[in-house]
């Protein structure tokens, strides 16, 4: 994979390649701008044009809206906190690029090369992607060392009908990200992680999701309606009928013996989206990292059951007993908790804890 080496600040305009470089400096956003306007007549084949080539440049929190810097030469330079704001950045060399936190509504990223670029936190919102590179990339520094983890990366990241559509994504890291009405069509998502996110309405029509994860994943209907999941890694499938009835027996066993007789209600990892479960006695019951997209748990008992890191997106809750309940980590995006029952269990210092 291609590497980028680490070199002292220099700048170079060369006639024949027609190319202003600097490396490794901080620049303002004046100087940004002036180097846009020899970039821009470079892409119009004009007289005194130079293509911008910054390499692992501080662009950090500077204000770009609107601005052209499409077939710019940008590997690895830091563009944490800046306002992309309908910048047309098509074709771009963006390997290895930080873009944090970045505000990239409306901007033209389509057929870039993104591989091994962070987009955590950022914002995506009408983003074109289409035709984008964001497989892993390496970002070497002296002696060969790799900088930093070449997964392309969107965790927490906001995507809002952002179009990736034939997008490479193999590998690529979605962590605690929501993405709603995004064009994921024949994108390649094999070996990607969806862990703890939300997928609203999302085309996967087409897209290749080999051992993508999805164990930890709030999918609505919609999504996954258009999405080819069998190859996917998904949560387990719940349990049904007399499987279901002999779990809850079990476990009213367990709980009235003291926890000498019967055995404990274990839903870890389980999918239980959209799943009944109301009106149930499940006190200490094990929901760690289960997914419960509109999962029915009104009135339920759950009095000091463990839902570590579970996904409640939508889930209905209402007049559930959480006393004692752990609900550390736990993902509770459009789930109300204020019709529950909270707090300390009965002379215990156990409390509900989120």
């Amino acid at each position: 994979m291609s590497a980028l080496k680490a070199a002292p600040s220099r700048r170079k305009i060369g006639i024949t390649t027609q190319a202003a470089e600097i490396s490794g400096r901080r620049l303002s956003a004046a100087a940004v701008a002036r180097l846009a306007q020899y970039h821009e007549r470079y892409l119009r084949g004009m007289k005194g044009g130079r293509r911008i080539v910054l390499k692992a440049c501080d662009l950090g929190g500077l204000d770009l809206a609107g601005i052209n810097l499409s077939d710019a030469d940008l590997p690895a330079c830091d563009f944490t906190d800046t306002i992309f704001r309908d910048a047309n950045l098509a074709r771009a060399n963006l390997f290895g690029a930080f873009l944090n936190r970045t505000d990239l509504t409306n901007a033209n990223l389509e057929r870039a090369d993104l591989r091994g670029a962070k987009f955590e936190a950022a914002i995506l919102t009408n983003t074109n992607l289409k035709g984008a590179d964001m497989r892993r990339g390496e970002v070497q520094g002296e002696e060969g060392r790799i900088l930093f983890d070449p997964s392309c990366s969107f965790k927490d990241a906001a995507l809002l009908k952002a179009d990736m559509d034939t997008c490479k994504l193999t590998g690529a890291d979605f962590q605690g990200a929501r993405l709603d009405r995004v064009n994921l069509t024949g994108a390649d998502l094999r070996d990607s992680s969806f862990d703890g996110a939300n997928l609203s309405s999302v085309e996967m029509q087409g897209a290749n999701l080999l051992d993508a994860n999805l164990t930890r994943t709030a999918i609505d209907e919609a999504t996954e309606g258009s999405a080819n999941l069998l190859r996917s890694r998904r949560a387990g499938r719940p349990p049904k009928g007399d499987v279901l009835a002999e779990i809850l027996l079990q476990h009213k066993l367990w709980i009235e013996s003291d926890k000498v007789e019967g055995e404990r209600a274990d839903f870890s990892e389980t999918d239980l989206t959209r799943f009944n479960l109301a009106g149930h006695f499940l006190p200490g019951a094990n929901f760690t990292r289960a997914v419960m997209v509109e999962t029915d748990l009104r009135e339920t008992f759950l009095v000091g059951a463990d839902m570590k890191d579970a996904i409640l997106v939508d889930a209905l809750l209402d007049g559930a007993d959480l006393r004692g309940t752990d609900l550390r980590g736990a993902i509770t995006s459009g789930t109300l908790l204020q019709g529950t029952k909270q707090g300390a269990l009965d002379d215990e210092r156990i409390v509900t804890r989120l």
